[in-house]
């Protein structure tokens, strides 16, 4: 809290006239980073040129609203000094799971750029848990070396479309991946 009056200008006093506790203060911050980045998800959803542009796109609206250069552990440190935030933002996700993702893969495989055969509740809940693995699990923690969570998300989408494109959005990916790196 002290850091925060510092960097503000005010008084530790003031910023409790508006937050009872610490923990309000985190609480009300991470709400409306949700809620912000679900606003601008959802102001992107249907209006990329493919489905594979839109994955691009909501990529880099996650990682304009987190910072590009933030690492995994910062989520992970969140995460565990925070765990009931960390569990009601997760049920936030959960809430959003047919915006963000099931349409997505609907519309992919109606317009031929994922193939038809994949099962797509299947590759959504798969997608899904494994895009919060950077931030959960120590494996990416203690051995990420460097890598921004951008570059894992980065990596993770790649990872992700390759597995479910057809040819067709195969060329679109390629290109993505070039104009992206």
């Amino acid at each position: 809290m002290d850091d925060i009056a510092n960097e503000l200008g005010i008084s530790k006093k003031t910023i409790y006239q508006h937050f009872s506790s610490k923990n309000e203060l985190v609480k009300e911050t991470v709400d409306f980073v949700f809620d912000t980045a679900i606003n601008r998800l959802k102001d992107i959803q249907g209006k990329s040129e493919t489905p594979i542009h839109e994955h691009f796109a909501m990529k880099s609206c996650v990682a304009d609203l987190f910072g590009f250069n933030i690492q995994a552990s910062t989520i992970y440190q969140f995460n565990k000094y925070y765990p009931r935030l960390a569990e009601r933002i997760q049920k936030k996700r959960h809430a959003n799971y047919d915006l963000t993702i099931l349409k997505n893969l609907k519309e992919g495989v109606e317009k031929g750029y994922y193939r038809k055969e994949i099962d797509i509740d299947f590759v959504g809940k798969i997608f899904f848990s494994s895009s919060t693995a950077f931030f959960n699990d120590e494996i990416f923690i203690n051995g990420q070396n460097s890598e921004s969570l951008d570059e894992l998300n980065y990596n993770f989408l790649e990872y992700h479309l390759r597995g479910i494109v057809t040819p067709k959005g195969l060329q679109i990916l390629e290109e993505l991946l070039k104009t992206h790196k």
